[in-house]
């Protein structure tokens, strides 16, 4: 019986405190963390600074460096670089990739957002284009939009996923 109200106790206090702790994010369940479009652009711009002020190769470094090390990715959210020739420069989650071209790449719709990414580059310098894509944090798919912003002769870009 004292263990019943130890319990009921915990469910009635502790469901509440942890509700109200979790909405003023002291717990963060990352693999939920899909972001939001302030985010996304913030973080692209944080790369679009680092690029101006440290210069292209440490930049480079920081955009590619592992998740647990990265300034640059927040929950789903991580930038990468991509030169305006379409070959990917770096990526946080998918080292194998740099050095190969994003201009074929298709999403699981049929949708050609490589060539997106690239001619919103090109021609808007900046913008957003939306996709499917694997979330690596759940790896489950999700829509996605990834706002690009262009940096010379390359640009940076950061999305997140629609639930």
């Amino acid at each position: 019986m004292k263990v019943l109200r130890m319990l009921l106790l915990a469910a009635v206090v502790g469901g509440p405190l942890l509700a109200l702790a979790s909405g003023f994010g002291l717990f963060s369940r990352r693999a939920e963390d899909l972001g939001t479009p302030a985010v996304a652009k913030a973080l692209a711009e944080r790369a679009q600074a680092m690029i101006r002020e440290d210069g292209l190769e440490k930049a480079l470094a920081a955009i590619a460096a592992p998740p647990q090390e990265s300034e640059l990715i927040e929950g789903s959210l991580y930038v990468f670089a991509v030169g305006l020739d379409g070959t990917i420069l770096a990526h946080p989650y998918d080292r194998r990739s740099v050095g190969r071209s994003i201009l074929g790449a298709r999403d699981f719709n049929g949708v050609a957002y490589g060539r997106e990414l690239v001619m919103t580059a090109r021609t808007d310098r900046l913008g957003w284009v939306d996709y499917v894509d694997v979330d690596p944090v759940s790896r489950k798919q999700r829509r996605k939009s990834t706002y690009v912003l262009r940096e010379g002769d390359l640009f940076v870009a950061c999305g997140y996923y629609l639930k």
